[in-house]
């Protein structure tokens, strides 16, 4: 027997069996090979990284692409070896040692990863071409692509160097088995499956048990400082709710949801039905016989959903939030009609100046004896990040008229909003929050005393809002006053500060001209902008996002071609038992239907409790780690809803490929399936 000859007819004859696992480890070492190719592009990281950050995160994501790709590529290569044992086993029959075996299993392996990384690398280099052009086009980077080759040579080094090593790896874990193995189990051992797993009352109880503790928890952190979030601590009960959930995750798939099933089986009247009768046993053997790997999966699926959404929400959110950081497009504080002057000449050379809109306001400090008063009237810092950490601010509230607050907000584009407003009668304000009230109380109906000139005036809170006109670094605990409160305020006092607010579609990512506004202004921290803050966010974490979802999307393929490979095993060891009930009367779409009912349970339970977990993990990441800036703005969680659907999109081709395959295993069904797909095809044409 000539190793070489048999492993290159087998390849060559049996190609539709390798396709998918071809395609597989095509698509895994597509992904390596980019993203080596990313972290080899020092043309592009001198751009993006600042202080060797990014390279630090790349060689540490690095590390755990390795790792992945060789869990990936044993368990396919695993998977695979299952599915011949028997043809292996026939070969040691014959006389063929197991040397040879080995050596033969080696080839195979040779030509598949062979092919696989040169779609791998060809796939690669595009996706990294891609991944260039994207990066550079969100920050406008100054990249001239053309000077970057198609091929990292460094790059296409360490990755073929890395597929040989794995095969090594893998050509010693098949001689391992072989070397354990005797001859009746190898021919035996594609009806081997995990130990069984009993259910048991009581861990079923225990699975549901500390499931539920495990959400409820995590739902507690919406009761604010009243929780136990706030008095015991975040990490520590964030550490628990995690424990509780994996653990309560094992015991339910492993012992609720077989105990749950069986006792259902004593309805008869629901039981014994012509589907049912069938996949309710197939349900419960395979989740007791599978179960450990169920839970893997479930695990994964989970994590991968929690870090796709946690990304996509971190990622979104301070964009969202530029609205109330960085509400016009341009903004500054002025000190006197010179600078005003000069301002509007600097932007007058960038975009025609019957576009822009150009709105003083002038704010005035009032003080109040009122107790309670709302955290923005005393808190001391304009705002939160270093530049401007050492700005305190003295107490009190920082009054504007209710005319420049609708001009502001029409310049800005918020004509909903200003639309929404009914006027303001003399003694009544409206108070900008910084951010909603944890306990979801308002200070609406609040009367504050205040004291101008030798006045004392009593307003009323008509209504809270989060929508505030100018940015957080030029006013915190802003007081819209009625015009006949302010023009008393303009004959008592000198403006405390004047905010310069410029806004127009011609000055929109304009980074020149905010780049000779900061000269201008002697890199002033009060100088704020809509565009060039978002520009800023992008900036800052693009690369560490783009990192992430490498592991992410290897984490959505490994979930999808184990439940691939896990179903189509099943399916293929049956073959017997569907012939059995085809000559029992089944027609072909019943079995086709039985086949789906027994997939699906095994798709559906890693997404709903991964998408159970994603959604409790968001929750206490968006409360306990987020400030709430935005409240309850539904848009807010719009990136968690797409990564959910994308997931579960996925989730969905996966399904229906693995179903595709199942069919075709099948001789009846596949035989009736491939008669109706002809059918529908000349229907439609």
């Amino acid at each position: 027997m000539n190793p070489l000859s048999f492993a290159y007819k087998n390849f060559s004859k049996k190609f539709s069996f390798y396709a998918l696992y071809l395609f597989s480890v095509s698509l895994v070492i597509m992904i390596f090979f980019s993203f080596t190719s990313f972290s080899m592009n020092h043309v592009m990281l001198e751009k993006i990284s600042e202080n060797g950050r990014v390279e630090s995160m790349c060689n540490t994501i690095s590390v755990f692409l390795m790792v992945f790709v060789v869990f990936y590529m044993s368990y396919s290569n695993r998977f695979f070896l299952k599915q011949r044992t028997k043809e292996l086993g026939i070969y040691a029959l014959l006389g063929c040692r197991k040397s040879v075996i080995l050596q033969m299993l080696a080839f195979e392996n040779l030509f598949i990863c062979g092919f696989a990384l040169v779609i791998g690398l060809v796939l690669g280099a595009a996706a990294h071409k891609g991944i260039v052009f994207g990066i550079s086009a969100l920050l406008g980077l100054s990249i001239d692509t053309a000077k970057i080759p198609f091929f990292q040579p460094s790059a296409v080094r360490k990755t073929v160097l890395f597929v040989f090593l794995v095969i090594f790896i893998l050509v010693l874990s098949n001689g391992r088995f072989l070397l354990k193995i005797s001859l009746m189990g190898l021919i035996r051992f594609e009806k081997k499956a995990e130990k069984k797993l009993a259910p048991r009352k009581l861990p079923a109880l225990l699975g549901l048990i500390v499931i539920l503790s495990g959400y409820g928890l995590a739902l507690d952190i919406v009761r604010g400082t009243k929780s136990v979030w706030f008095s015991i601590g975040f990490y520590v009960v964030g550490m628990l709710t995690m424990m509780l959930i994996i653990i309560g995750t094992v015991f339910f798939i492993s012992s609720f949801l077989p105990y749950a099933v069986g006792k259902r089986r004593k309805n008869k009247k629901a039981f014994y039905t012509g589907t049912r009768i069938i996949t309710t046993p197939n349900f419960i053997y395979r989740i007791r016989t599978n179960a450990r790997t169920l839970i893997m999966l479930t695990l994964l699926s989970a994590a991968a959903l929690t870090i796709s959404s946690v990304m996509a929400l971190t990622l979104y959110y301070p964009v969202a939030a530029v609205s109330r950081m960085a509400p016009s497009e341009l903004e500054c504080r002025i000190e006197n009609d010179q600078q005003t002057e000069e301002i509007k000449l600097t932007v007058g050379k960038y975009a025609d100046m019957k576009d822009i809109s150009f709105i003083r306001t002038d704010f005035y400090k009032i003080t109040s004896s009122a107790d309670g008063l709302p955290m923005e009237y005393h808190v001391n810092t304009a705002k939160g990040d270093s530049e401007n950490e050492k700005l305190v601010r003295t107490p009190g509230f920082e009054c504007i008229s209710y005319t420049d607050y609708l001009a502001l907000l029409n310049a800005q584009g918020k004509h909903r909003i200003a639309g929404q407003l009914t006027g303001l009668q003399e003694k009544e304000c409206i108070l900008v929050k910084y951010q909603p009230n944890q306990d979801g109380s308002d200070e609406k109906g609040s009367v504050y005393p205040v004291v101008i000139g030798e006045n004392t005036l009593s307003l009323i809170v008509k209504e809270t809002t989060l929508n505030n006109p100018v940015s957080f670094a030029n006013s915190v605990g802003t007081l819209i006053v009625s015009d006949a409160v302010y023009s008393m305020l303009q004959k008592e006092y000198t403006p405390e500060t004047s905010i310069f607010s410029i806004n127009g579609h011609a000055i929109k990512d304009n980074e020149p001209l905010y780049a000779e506004l900061k000269e201008l202004l002697h890199d002033s921290p009060y100088l704020q902008g809509s565009s060039h803050r978002i520009h800023e966010i992008f900036s800052l974490s693009s690369s560490t996002f783009l990192l992430i979802g490498f592991l992410v999307i290897l984490f959505f393929i490994a979930v999808g071609s184990i439940l691939y490979f896990n179903n189509i095993s099943t399916a293929a060891d049956s073959k017997a038992d569907y012939e059995m009930l085809w000559k029992m009367g089944y027609s072909g779409k019943a079995l086709r239907k039985i086949i789906r009912k027994q997939v699906f349970p095994f798709f559906m339970i890693p997404f709903a409790f991964g998408l159970l977990d994603c959604l409790f993990a968001t929750l206490v990441f968006k409360t306990g780690l987020m400030q709430n800036l935005l409240g309850s703005n539904p848009a807010q969680f719009l990136p968690t809803l797409l990564a959910i659907l994308l997931t579960a999109f996925l989730y969905l081709l996966y399904y229906l490929l693995t179903i595709h395959t199942c069919y075709t295993l099948i001789p009846h069904v596949r035989a009736v399936y491939c008669d109706d797909t002809r059918h529908n095809r000349k229907a439609r044409t």
